[in-house]
This record gives C-alpha cells, structure tokens and sequence, in this order.
C-alpha cells in the first residue's frame, strides 16, 4: 500500500544510474534532430534503450536474491524499528497479529520459491499506511490501526493486499521496473533532446506511477480480497477500508491530521472501492450487492439500508460493506437456503446463520430493522433463480481458476532447481541464528515438496533439530540431529548441529565430540571452531580454548566476538588498536554526557521565561 517511498526510491536509483553527461538544453523537435543524427547517435541511442532492458533484469536479479535472504530480512525488521520506532500499545499487536495468523493459517495462497515466510510488526508511525519489502517484511504503522478504528475485516483487507504484494514479488519487479522506466525516459530526453530537462523527471514519474505502481495496487487489491475471503474474514472488508480511506483523504480535517491519508500516497480509492464491491457480489454468486454505497440488495431487491455508526463522521458505506458481507460469506459458503438455518429465535424473532464473528454486522442490522421475514423470502428467491442463472457455476468455475493457479505455482516450486532448494536450508539456518525456530521449521518444510530435496535433506533435519531445541523439545531435537548424521555422516554441519543441541541440553563433553568430527570433515568450518572456543573456555580449559580461537581468528581476521583475555594474546597488534579505538570512544562518550549535564544544570538554574514575567508582574502589584 506503501506509495510514497517510491519517489525517493526512483531517485536514488536515478541518481546511481544516470551518466555524469549534462542534460541537453530545450532544442528541435525530434524530427529535425533524427535527419541531422548521424548513424552513431542512433547506435548510441539504442544501445542505451538496450542497457536500459539489461538494468531492469540486473535489478530484478539482485533484489530477488536480496529478498531471499533471512538475514537480510531481519535486517529489514532492524531498520524499520530504528526508522519508525515501535508501537508501544500492545493492542495494536494483538490485532495485527490476530490478523496475519488468520491470514497466514487459513488463508489460500502459495509462496514463491524465491520468497521469505512473512514476518511484521507494528511501528510507531501515525501515518495511515502500511507497506510489503522485497524479504515480506510487513510494517504496519499504528496510524492505520487507529485511523481503521481497529476494524479486524478492515484491516484483514489491508494486509491481505500487502501479503499479496508478497506473493507477487511485486516489490522485487517494480523496483526494478520502476529503475529501468525511470532511467529509459530520461536518456531519450537527454540524447534526443525531444522533452525538455525539466519535463522529463515530471514525464519518469508520471509514468513509473500509471505504469508501474497502479497496476500493482489493483493485482493486490484483488489477491487480498481473495486471500482475505478464504481465511474467513469479512468479503466486504475490503471495500470498507477503502470507502473509510476514501472520506479521510477527501476530508482531512475531520480526523486528527496526524492520522491522515495522503492523496497521492493512495491513487484511485474510489474506482477501487468499486472494484473491490465488484468482487464482493461477484463473491456471492452475484447475488449481494450495495447501491449508492448505503442499501443493501439481494438480486437487486432492497433488503435494508445500513446506518452510520459514529458520530465522527459519516461511516454509511463501511457499514453497507461490512452487512454486505456478511451475506456475500453466507451465499459463497452455502449452496442452499436450509443451510442459513433459519429457525425460531428468542422473544418471536427469526434467527438465522450462526456465531462466526463475519456475520455479526449483518444480523444486528437485520434485527435492527426487522427484517428476517423479508431476508428469509429473499434468499430463498436467490436460490431458486441460480438453476435458470447458473450463477453459482460461474462462481466456482472463477474460484476452480483461482484455484487451479496456485497449483500451478507449487508444482512450479516442486520443480525448483538445486541453488534454490539450498536456498531454503540455508534461510532455515539462519533463522535459528536470529532465534526464530517456528520459522526455521516452516522454511525447512517447504524442502519436502521440492523434487530436488535430497540436496539438502541432511541438513534440513539438523536445522530443524536445532530449531526443536531452541523450542525446548530436545527429545524431537535429538531424533532428527541423529537421524541427520546418518543420512550424510560426511557433512561437518550436521555434526555441528547437534553439537548446539547437545550443548543447550548441558553435555558440553559429549558437544565437543561432534564438534571435533565436524572439524575434522572440515578444517575451516568457522563456526565450529568458534563453538569449540566457547565450549572449552566454558570449561575453564584455556589453553584449548584460545587454540580455537586463533583459528577462528585466522578464518575471520577482523571477528569483534573473542574475549578480550584471549584477543590480545592471538593478535596482540590488533587488540592494542582495538584498545586505543574504544578509548576513544569512551572519552567521547564521556564527554558527550558531560555536555547534557551542563546544559541541564544551566537550564535549571535560569528561571522560564513564564516564571520571570509573574516574578515581575507580582513585584510591580507589590
């Protein structure tokens, strides 16, 4: 959902990309130019259009490799945090999680091979936004949580779009086709001299943002109304949080302007609230739809007309959405009218349907206008018209599509190439080094539906061993780290993994064991050598312990994480650099402090302004 970044990206891009030539100044038209060029200002012209394809699959390259990387995805978590700070209200958490655990759990979609497991937080922003990078880190910012009243479905839409993001690769192809466009523009204007300078930038951004950015937000649009459907979430959710992002972006000033929508930041809401109303009667085997974003229809008869719900504003439209919806669930989900149960309720009333929270607004509506005779009659009409419609048919020939898509692309993961499938052992590990075991398990699973898994199935059982470890299941732990050693007794790191699980359950003799065997099949395997070091000054063997560390040394010359006591004895040179460096810093540091608190103490003994001028005032009346 994330827009605004993109103009800062482009530039930065631009500004790596663009040759130091200056911009030629406003000339001919192109017409009289191409008759006065000569062949070599053609060539040089398509040979730049040329290198212009080759950054576009240079970039695409680079950033979906950058985003298959665990460590670079905590690296994104890390920044993001240090940018936006963190949400300190722990309701926001608990939604944004009760939101992305529904998605990820019960929603339908399929990873890419190339792509990360999700992962999110919500940061301190009060922006209305939240935004997908390239490693399917989510950043929420509690703006949107707020500005979104907390709003489960609404919210569901909201991410599911950013997850759809995800699941597209969208940022990785437009980051590069954003680059790529950008770049084209500007050289055509700089060797034709057709546009002027100052007409080109507008031109790369008018063009990266209908071209690149828009089609992208509708894609997820519709992905995340799908994906937020099949997780059980509200179908008129979606369009909800538009409609609500709609009115804050047209009126500003009725909410708190640091909760605000920026226009540009959010293109087009209304053709797609549109879009995504479509999609919910389209949902419904046709059969659900809203009029003038208030009435509620069923087969184009009136059913009831939804109410504003908050004296803030005029919240109409997300309410028509939300009763909406709770009927386009019930039409999708039952294929007759006995299954809305229909029945004998409390004080004469009908009930119908049962407690899933996804129908709760349509059944206060409904008992608020006293309708249940008039939607029994009429969702037993839409039934009876499917026969000669044969709208529930094309509902599920559109969903057997949706369907027959996904299938596709895990038979396209199944059939990944080796450097891919290692890709996912070598992520599962490194999620164990950032502690996030769950997700180390759920990345090494994926290498059991690749054909090629016994690339790395060795090692996908130690890490996994390992992540059950970090988990406290050492008895799980230890079956697949044994289990690891006898697929392939050959490879260093699965005795390095058991290593780790037998040092976490406190049998450091029997670690070392492993360790040694792991050294042994592999004399620069760098980290056994570290976890020997550690294991053995643990045990106060020093000796041993510092030969350990001078070959870790050795392998990592410039490793910061060996004890001093053992650093200035491997590389004494070294340590005394190191020694002068931090003193330096530690005077800094001090006097960096000495500084507050002499600004503090002169701040305290000068009186406020306020204070001076009642001093005075009370002397004067004196």
């Amino acid at each position: 959902m994330d827009f605004s970044g993109w103009k800062r990206r482009i530039a930065a891009a631009l500004a790596a990309l663009v040759f130091g030539a200056p911009v030629l100044s406003p000339a001919a038209p192109f017409s009289a130019r191409a008759e006065a060029a000569d062949s070599a200002d053609v060539f040089t012209a398509l040979a730049g259009l040329l290198g212009t394809a080759g950054m576009y699959s240079g970039y695409l390259s680079a950033i979906l490799d950058a985003g298959n990387n665990a460590y670079y995805q905590e690296q994104t978590r890390l920044y993001d945090e240090h940018e936006n700070g963190v949400d300190r209200n722990p309701a926001d958490h608990r939604i944004v999680d009760e939101v992305m655990e529904g998605l990820i759990e019960r929603g339908t979609y399929v990873l890419d091979i190339r792509s990360l497991p999700f992962r999110w937080n919500v940061n301190n922003s009060t922006e209305f936004n939240a935004a997908c990078f390239p490693t399917n880190y989510i950043t929420v910012n509690k703006g949107l949580v707020i500005g979104l009243n907390g709003n489960i479905d609404e919210i569901a839409g909201v991410l599911a779009h950013e997850m759809t993001h995800g699941v597209k690769l969208h940022a990785a192809y437009n980051y590069a086709r954003a680059a790529a466009q950008a770049f084209g523009i500007n050289f055509l204007g700089m060797v034709t001299g057709a546009v002027r300078p100052d007409v080109v930038g507008v031109l790369a951004d008018y063009s990266v943002a209908k071209n690149v950015i828009l089609p992208a937000e509708y894609e997820a649009d519709e992905g995340g109304f799908y994906l937020a459907a099949s997780a059980g979430f509200n179908p008129g959710g979606p369009a909800a949080a538009m409609a609500r992002m709609d009115y804050m972006t047209k009126h500003p000033d009725t909410f708190d302007r640091s909760y605000g929508a920026d226009p540009y930041d959010h293109p087009d809401t209304d053709k797609r609230e549109a879009k995504l109303a479509d999609m919910m009667t389209a949902y419904s085997a046709g059969h659900v739809t809203v009029q003038d974003r208030k009435e509620i229809l069923i087969d184009g008869q009136p059913l009831l007309k939804a109410l504003y719900s908050t004296d803030v504003y005029d919240d109409t439209p997300e309410q028509a959405y939300l009763i909406a919806g709770g009927l386009a669930h019930a039409f999708h989900k039952y294929a007759t009218a006995e299954e809305w149960a229909f029945r004998p309720g409390e004080n004469g009333r009908t009930a119908f349907l049962d407690s899933d929270r996804v129908y709760a607004y349509l059944q206060d509506a409904v008992e608020r206008n006293h309708a249940e005779a008039e939607l029994e009659r009429l969702v037993r009409a839409a039934y009876a018209s499917e026969a000669t419609t044969g709208a529930r048919e094309k509902m599920k020939a559109e969903e057997a599509e949706r369907l027959s898509y996904w299938q596709e692309r895990m038979a396209k993961n199944a059939d990944a190439n080796e450097k891919l499938v290692e890709r996912l052992y070598k992520n599962a590990d490194a999620y164990n080094d950032i502690n996030e075991p769950e997700l180390s398990i759920t990345e090494g699973a994926r290498t059991f539906h690749c054909d090629r898994r016994d690339v790395k199935l060795a090692g996908v059982y130690a890490v996994r061993g390992r992540a059950k470890a970090l988990q406290g299941d050492f008895e799980g732990a230890m079956m697949d780290c044994d289990y690891a050693v006898s697929l392939d007794p050959k490879d260093a790191y699965v005795f390095l993994n058991r290593a780790e699980v037998k040092r976490a359950m406190g049998l450091p003799e029997a670690a070392l064991e492993d360790i040694s065997k792991s050294i042994e099949l592999d004399s620069k395997a760098i980290a056994a050598h570290k976890m020997a070091a550690d294991v053995e000054d643990e045990l106060g063997r020093k000796d041993a312990a510092r030969g350990h560390y001078a070959a870790y040394h050795k392998l990592v010359p410039d490793a910061m994480d060996i004890p001093d006591e053992y650093y200035k004895l491997i590389d004494p040179k070294q340590w005394e650099r190191i020694e002068k460096e931090r003193e330096k810093e530690r005077k800094r540091a001090a006097e960096e402090r000495q500084k507050r608190e002499e600004k503090k103490a002169e701040a305290e003994k000068e009186p406020a302004k306020g204070d001076t001028q009642k001093t005075n005032s009370d002397e004067q009346k004196k």
